[in-house]
């Protein structure tokens, strides 16, 4: 399994941000790994909901079913997913306030396939640039 982290302090308070992470129709707004849904999202994130994403990694197109597990409000999103492939992935997505903004943590798990194998650690570094992207995206998209 390969984990892959990325975190940034954006300068909103997570009441300015939750509506990006819990709406999944605006993901393609700043989730850069996130293309479109093949199937119709709930409108806001609530636990047990599931929607088919299209994505892509390595500029290779994916197709998720998604899960999601839990829904905190204001503080976080965890969902699980897997892929065509049967490869298996996690997202968690948190936002702890603190002083000049919000850190919001991006915390993926990706587990099968060629992840597994000698291409796992370029995709974990294509996964990672991805990651940091979105997040300069989030930044500039909700200040």
């Amino acid at each position: 399994m390969r984990t892959v982290e990325a975190s940034a302090t954006v300068p909103a308070d997570p009441g300015q941000l939750w509506p990006f992470i819990s709406e999944p129709p605006r993901w393609a707004e700043w989730l850069t790994i996130h293309k479109s849904w093949k199937s119709d999202p709930p409108p806001v994130a609530v636990a047990g909901a599931k929607a088919t994403a299209s994505a892509t990694a390595m500029n290779m197109p994916i197709s998720i079913d998604w899960t999601f597990e839990e829904v905190d409000p204001q503080r976080s999103v965890r969902m699980s997913g897997v892929t065509r492939a049967r490869v298996e992935l996690a997202l968690t997505i948190r936002l702890i306030p603190g002083d000049g903004g919000t850190r919001v943590d991006l915390v993926t798990s990706v587990d099968g396939g060629m992840i597994d194998g000698p291409m796992g650690i370029v995709f974990k570094n294509a996964l990672s640039a991805a990651l940091h992207k979105s997040l300069r995206k989030l930044g500039e998209i909700s200040g």
